[in-house]
């Protein structure tokens, strides 16, 4: 965020060399500039949220002396500068001005195009069930469905997270956490997040649909903290929609974690950690094999149980191959994330911050059905139904690191310097069976079941 506003005197002139201290008041950090001879000051790469206290104080110079005056109540946007005005007065009044006010940051003069900002507040406040990102930046107009911006494919965004491209890698989907469909950084562990569609900024590009940038929590002078639990089950989810009965099946999900932070050095070094454990739990498949003469329908496929146990038993004695089940098995979805982060106040116009974060995510997946093998659709539906042998899982885990130091150079510029690190592996496995040539059983020129490994993993 940025911190950005114009000094005048009693005659509406610009007072130029004035001093001006911002101070983020929950952590005691503070940063300082000078008024340019227009009035103006800027402040950038400052802390978001707050509060802020920003105080304008002129001592001397050919402008004569004036009363130090200040604002309160600032609240720092993401991406966005404040735009503040301050009106000082002549020395001879003796007593501070104090002015509480907070300026809207929505519509800054010197906004940097079209943007929406969810803020620490907003995301503790809404609903979501897959607690990502998606659930939250919902809030823009722009949005479509699954992170589809401005109607652009959701491939096509660029998402940063402190400054950093964090982008999906594989390229199949929209955002980290895709292929599991597991978020790499807990929402706990973000403060704002702000979503750009026509940013005018130089420093925003990279993406067609829109930029998606976020910055993470820090600590303060309070020591804080948060622990949780949740779950949800098949008993949390309706039945019926109207007349109509659903069967939503049986799943389990449990998420668990929690969150400290505060200060090692009181105003100067801080710390913000996260961890969590999350596990979903669910049938593979939820058809049925036939057990001779039943009807084929609702899920009950037309391959017969006696002909998959005597294959099964088959492949077991002659090539010591196991098959796995064909049904009733289940898929499971583990993830572990942990998110540390140090910031650390050098002086009033240095700061340093490093972050630290990991996502370590698989998921079970059934069979590929991709055409190139020749046979059509091979995955359980009412024809046919594989072993679970023959299914694959999709791992992502992510290592992510970034250290960012943020100085203040003279009255008229400022600079970030970035350094981060990134390694992700989206690469396949297996909980169970071996190398194992890959067959297709037809009847009537469509798939009846399938063994073997999967034919694309390797």
């Amino acid at each position: 965020g940025a911190l950005a506003g114009k000094v005048l005197n009693a005659r509406q002139e610009p007072v130029a060399g004035a001093s001006v201290i911002a101070i983020h008041l929950p952590s005691g950090t503070s940063y300082e500039s000078t008024t340019r001879a227009d009035g103006r000051f800027q402040i950038n790469n400052v802390r978001v949220g707050g509060p802020y206290s920003v105080t304008i104080a002129y001592t001397g110079g050919g402008g004569g002396a004036f009363a130090p005056e200040t604002q309160e109540n600032i609240e720092v946007f993401l991406g966005v500068a404040n735009d503040l005005t301050f009106a000082v007065k002549e020395i001879a009044v003796t007593e501070a001005v104090t002015v509480t006010a907070q300026s809207d940051a929505v519509f800054a003069s010197n906004r940097t195009g079209a943007a929406t900002a969810v803020t620490r507040q907003d995301m503790a406040l809404l609903p979501t069930i897959s607690n990502r990102m998606e659930s939250f930046v919902r809030l823009t107009p722009a949005m479509g469905g699954n992170m589809s911006f401005a109607g652009q494919d959701n491939r096509m965004n660029n998402i940063t997270v402190d400054g950093s491209y964090f982008n999906n890698s594989f390229g199949l989907g929209g955002q980290p956490g895709d292929r599991t469909n597991v978020a790499p950084i807990s929402m706990d562990a973000i403060e704002q997040i702000q979503v750009n569609v026509a940013p005018f900024d130089v420093r925003s590009g990279n993406f067609v649909g829109a930029g998606v940038n976020s910055v993470t929590r820090s600590g303060t002078n309070n020591f804080r903290g948060s622990g949780f639990y949740q779950f949800r089950d098949q008993g949390l989810v309706g039945k019926e929609a109207k007349s109509l009965t659903v069967n939503p099946g049986t799943f389990d999900f449990t998420n668990y974690g929690g969150w400290g932070a505060g200060p090692i050095v009181k105003n100067r070094l801080f710390f913000f950690v996260n961890a969590e454990k999350e596990k979903t739990e669910q049938p593979g498949t939820t058809w049925r094999a036939n057990s001779g003469g039943e009807a084929v329908a609702g899920s009950t496929t037309r391959v017969l149980s006696s002909d998959l146990d005597q294959l099964s038993a088959f492949l077991q004695s002659r090539f010591n191959y196991e098959t796995g089940p064909y049904q009733d098995y289940s898929h499971l979805t583990p993830g572990r994330r942990v998110l540390a982060k140090v910031d650390m106040n050098i002086n009033n116009r240095n700061k340093l911050s490093f972050r630290y974060n990991q996502l370590d995510s698989d998921t079970d997946v059934l069979l590929s059905n991709s055409s190139s093998l020749g046979f059509g659709n091979r995955r359980t539906l009412s024809t046919g139904l594989n072993y679970q042998a023959s299914n694959y899982q999709i791992l992502e885990n992510r290592k992510s690191a970034i250290a960012e130091l943020n100085t203040v150079i003279g009255n008229t510029m400022s600079n970030s310097l970035i350094f981060g690190y990134n390694n992700s592996d989206e690469s396949r496995s297996t909980r169970l069976g071996s190398f194992f040539p890959f067959v297709d059983i037809l009847n009537a020129s469509t798939v009846s079941t399938s063994f073997g490994y999967e034919p694309f993993t390797p």
